[in-house]
């Protein structure tokens, strides 16, 4: 009877074991294979822009909806982690947390948050939110944004949420229109994406 017993919990280990490694196997072999696609960006608001911010995204699109990467404005040559995911033609990411400022006055730290669309060609458009990071610190208890002091009220006060600022004194809160296209692979690519050359 120990020997059946035995046999049996050897078993259930090795169908347990097959069951956690075959997706941790498909999901390294999926973020493995996915190419670095590159966009040349520009950062608008949504009333139109003589000037807009222009940037360079390297983006690897995951089959299993995985959206990550880097991102550099044209004035800063710091790469910025991207992280996000896609559904269909849907996209959505954030920049960030990014150690420079990206072009919006936003602070030290804060993060963009773009929701778009993909069109046939490969480009997309949507929106870009600034979220920043340190009035949600600043308003951390319901004390502190009850009071005179509370420009940016939330209903997620306390819970380490990011507040948008409606504000332009510490940042803009506006909407902003975050447009890409389809770029050839250059020198203003991040260095690890180019795709590894066979002899």
């Amino acid at each position: 009877m120990i020997r059946f017993s035995g046999l049996r919990q050897l078993a259930c280990a090795a169908v347990m074991g097959v069951t956690v490694a075959w997706p941790l196997a498909a999901a390294a072999d999926d973020t493995a294979s996915a190419p670095y696609t590159h966009y040349s960006t520009a950062i608008t608001t949504v009333y139109g822009s003589q000037y807009p911010i222009a940037g360079h995204l390297d983006l690897q699109l995951y089959a299993s909806g995985i959206v990550r990467g880097y991102y550099h404005n044209a004035y800063q040559k710091a790469f910025i982690q991207v992280a996000g995911g896609r559904d269909g033609s849907y996209m959505w990411f954030d920049i960030g947390p990014s150690p420079v400022d990206l072009g919006l006055g936003v602070a030290n730290n804060a993060r963009l948050h773009i929701v778009a669309t993909m069109n046939s060609d490969g480009s997309f458009r949507g929106q870009a939110f600034p979220l920043n990071p340190g009035l949600a610190a600043a308003f951390s208890s319901p004390a502190q944004a009850g009071g005179a002091d509370a420009r940016y009220p939330t209903s997620q006060v306390g819970q380490s949420q990011f507040s948008v600022s409606p504000n332009n004194d510490d940042g803009p809160g506006q909407q902003y229109i975050f447009a890409g296209k389809p770029a050839d692979p250059s020198g203003e690519d991040y260095p690890g994406s180019a795709p590894a050359t066979t002899p």
